[in-house]
């Protein structure tokens, strides 16, 4: 078998990463540096490397398909903008607020966690944690999405409204008495019929991806074009899905073509 690197856990990422004893196959590497000054010159891979498919056609990196939502420069701007703030560092006041993203993926679909601070001088948002779980346990996921809370204690907890009792499991996890925690869809209805904001009412939050997706892509597209988003490299699996999202023509992401879709609908 042969081939440049395609969709990330994919089949050759997968032979890859076998250990050596259970592997059937002698695997070789050859990146770009094997055919310097034999099928190509060195100036030919500087001009090369002006294409954002160079890592996945030369250098074995697993980056899917090039997508077309975002453009290359807009994501290479929040790359460069992200290099100069360490997401880490929770020390830092200079923020306004920050707010956590859960796509609750229990089966067929992953499941997804963003975590963004508003920077509040620069007027960026920044990506401080971001992460992709697959098949996950429902009780390991409630878990860890309650260890982040506590680490990052987020202003605001989005979630995705179509599976309610996660929702309700980590209401009353955190704590959140009343109204809040026994019957949040009420208190959903009342804010709409006196045209308030949910917020207003309550820190976890459920938003329908399924009624809102065209928004949030639109929404995320916009923050990348406007320099609003600053995204530091080590979240490589967040960038890749940005490299990789496909708009199926009314606006709507697909999730197939898209590696790592659900870390862009938490963005």
């Amino acid at each position: 078998m042969f081939s440049t690197p395609n969709n990330p856990d994919g089949l050759f990422e997968k032979i890859e990463k076998e250990p050596e004893e259970i592997c059937l196959y002698k695997r070789i590497k050859l990146d770009y540096t094997y055919g310097l000054d034999k099928i190509y010159s060195l100036n030919e891979i500087e001009k090369a490397k002006q294409n954002p498919s160079f890592e996945r056609e030369y250098n074995l990196k697993y980056l899917g398909v090039i997508g077309n939502v975002f453009h290359e420069k807009d994501i290479q701007k929040a790359l460069e903008m992200g290099k100069l703030y360490d997401p880490d560092d929770l020390s830092n006041k200079d923020f306004d607020s920050s707010s956590m993203g859960i796509d609750c993926g229990f089966g067929s679909s992953a499941f997804g966690i963003v975590i963004t601070r508003y920077a509040n001088e620069k007027e960026k948002v920044q990506i401080l944690h971001a992460e992709e779980f697959d098949r996950p346990d429902y009780n390991e996921m409630l878990s860890k999405v309650g260890n982040l809370i506590f680490e990052y204690n987020p202003t605001k907890i989005y979630v995705d409204g179509a599976n309610p009792a996660f929702i309700k499991s980590l209401k009353i996890q955190l704590g959140d008495k009343g109204i809040e925690q026994r019957e949040f869809e009420r208190l959903i209805d009342y804010a709409k019929m006196f045209k308030k904001p949910i917020d207003q009412y309550m820190r976890i939050i459920p938003v329908h991806f399924s009624k809102e997706h065209k928004n949030m892509l639109a929404h995320c597209k916009l923050m990348l074009e406007k320099e609003y988003l600053e995204i530091n490299p080590r979240f490589a699996k967040l960038v890749t899905s940005l490299r990789t999202a496909v708009e199926n023509g009314e606006g709507v992401l697909d999730k197939e073509a898209t590696n790592y879709d659900a870390n862009i609908r938490r963005v």
